[in-house]
């Protein structure tokens, strides 16, 4: 009998994830229960293993030859991370984890994923990796070709549509991390994105803006001035 493939329904963050494997929570058994708590450093990416979040938050980026850390995405309950170092066996990845609060995961063998007698038995979950995966991967384009160009206004326009738009365009929709962390998503320094914020504001185009949640007023403005940047930056 062929596994029917289930996937999370959810709204896709850009680079937020929570419940992409929510279907790998069927063999929790077969991993190591781990408690990790909220860490000021970053771990870095193995390949041995892979870990399954049941409760909590973890934050990836990837540190250049300067030593400078870039936020790539955060992963929340109901996902995987640091497969993609266990698929490629890439020892030399720049990947770090940071833990943001206190998190509950299951390990798991980097053994498991390649195991062909796995693959038969649990196909549905293999899938959903590779699909979850993929998902992650096509969000982060997203981010390094539509938001990380231009001034530093129009990144942030341009996040706050692609926000919007991923949670069928609406007005209030959550972020769930720090300026500071946004900033570095963006490659803007954090001054700038605070003086692009309160120039919203003044503009009316924005509403509220926590760590939590965002709330625009017009989404027509928001694309007017997008579009009066990109019209300024392109000629």
């Amino acid at each position: 009998m062929t596994a029917e493939i289930q996937m999370p329904q959810q709204h896709i963050a850009i680079i937020s994830h929570s419940g992409l494997h929510e279907p790998w929570r069927e063999i929790v058994h077969m991993g190591t229960h781990l408690v990790f708590p909220r860490s000021h450093y970053n771990h870095q990416a193995t390949t041995d293993c892979f870990y399954f979040i049941d409760k909590g938050r973890v934050r990836l980026t990837y540190t250049n030859a300067a030593g400078e850390d870039h936020v790539v995405m955060f992963f929340g309950k109901g996902c995987i991370f640091n497969e993609t170092s266990v698929i490629t066996g890439d020892e030399a990845t720049m990947a770090c984890f940071r833990v943001l609060e206190r998190t509950e995961a299951y390990r798991f063998p980097s053994s498991l994923i390649h195991d062909a007698e796995f693959a038969r038995q649990y196909p549905h979950l293999i899938l959903n990796m590779l699909r979850g995966t993929a998902t992650k991967f096509s969000n982060l384009f997203s981010v390094s070709f539509l938001i990380k160009h231009g001034t530093p206004l129009a990144r942030v326009c341009r996040f706050l549509r692609q926000l919007s738009r991923s949670h069928n365009n609406a007005k209030a929709f959550p972020l769930d991390m720090t300026q500071l962390e946004l900033a570095s998503v963006l490659d803007i320094h954090r001054v700038s994105l605070f003086r692009c914020l309160q120039q919203l504001r003044e503009l009316g185009i924005l509403v509220r803006f926590s760590r939590h949640e965002i709330e625009l007023s017009e989404l027509d403005q928001l694309e007017k001035l997008l579009e009066e940047q990109e019209e300024a930056e392109w000629g």
